[in-house]
């Protein structure tokens, strides 16, 4: 596993994420969670979750992955990015309460005994637990039970090329095509997460993204033009989640319109196969890119597969969808 520290001018540097903190000895990073420990970047919470539960998998959003399936869904604490909007914020932005963790391999143990299939590191930011993630991960490998990420994708380069080689699938989110963004409303920077979602693609680890429209802040039109030209550069087919806004944490615009969510979903449908939207009462059913054949009936989280082969193509045409249903 890569080392995800450094000396650089006689401090100590955390290369896990972009924010490279040089924390002073027995002080933790900006994300409260990696602590310099005598010369040594640590997580003193490794194993440390903050919840658990068994999801219906479109919960993640991930809509061609699994469909269908429960997976099994455990959450930490803290981020590497500082979201004032966040969803999470109980867990993302505060260090762990409860005191009793547990290791990779009694984790995948209880995994293995329940006969779950599948595994997603979640609610919270997974990647600041790389360590526990990875060992985790790399296990479950062996083992034959499928990895999910949901993440904001902020991190550096070689851990996650390290990391994704263990992962099967991502929800990543692209909060904003605006750098100014990520600094003003999340502390960070755009350019990280998109070698991120170049890099988890070029990787072949099925990948669907998610934008939460902001009422005021990221909703223009030229926004999703350009987050889906992005999308649409890598391919076509990538699923594209756009979700509607509530009020959170430290931000209390008005909850996005479905108006915008609807005018978004048809601007990025010019661009992508498969645009979905979250948070409303639209119909996010699956079509064939090809024939039209609908391939997943959803209602909420539960998905009704009717015209797909073993192999993800659909009954009518055999045409690939980019589904992924074993």
């Amino acid at each position: 596993m890569v080392k995800l520290y450094k000396k650089v001018d006689n401090k100590i540097q955390c290369d896990l994420c972009p924010n490279l903190c040089k924390p002073d000895n027995l002080k933790f990073g900006a994300c409260n969670i990696r602590k310099n420990v005598d010369s040594k970047i640590i997580n003193p919470y490794e194993g440390i979750i903050s919840s658990s539960s068994l999801d219906p998998i479109e919960k993640k959003p991930l809509y061609h992955f699994l469909p269908g399936s429960k997976i099994y869904s455990i959450g930490f604490f803290g981020c590497t990015l500082k979201c004032k909007f966040c969803q999470n914020y109980a867990i993302s932005q505060f260090a762990p309460r409860a005191p009793q963790a547990i290791t990779p391999e009694e984790f995948v143990n209880f995994l293995i005994k329940n006969n779950y299939k599948s595994v997603a590191f979640t609610y919270s930011e997974p990647l600041l637990y790389y360590e526990w993630v990875y060992k985790t991960s790399k296990l479950c490998k062996e083992k034959g039970v499928k990895t999910v990420l949901v993440t904001n994708g902020y991190i550096n380069p070689e851990p996650a090329n390290e990391l994704l080689n263990f992962i099967d699938a991502a929800n990543i989110d692209f909060k904003s095509s605006k750098d100014d963004f990520y600094v003003e409303m999340c502390s960070g920077h755009l350019t990280p997460v998109k070698e991120f979602i170049k890099i988890a693609f070029n990787k072949n680890v099925h990948i669907e993204l998610t934008t939460l429209v902001i009422t005021d802040l990221n909703d223009n039109i030229e926004e999703c033009v350009e987050i889906s030209e992005f999308i649409s550069s890598l391919s076509k087919d990538i699923p594209y989640h756009i979700s509607k806004y509530h009020p959170a944490y430290k931000l209390n615009k008005r909850p996005t319109s479905e108006s915008t969510i609807m005018e978004w979903t048809m601007e990025a449908s010019l661009r992508l196969n498969y645009v979905y939207a979250g948070n409303v009462s639209f119909s996010n059913d699956t079509y064939c890119k090809n024939c039209g054949n609908i391939l997943i009936n959803r209602d909420y989280y539960t998905a009704d597969i009717k015209n797909l082969n073993e192999d993800g193509t659909c009954r009518q045409c055999l045409t690939d969808n980019n589904i992924i249903l074993h």
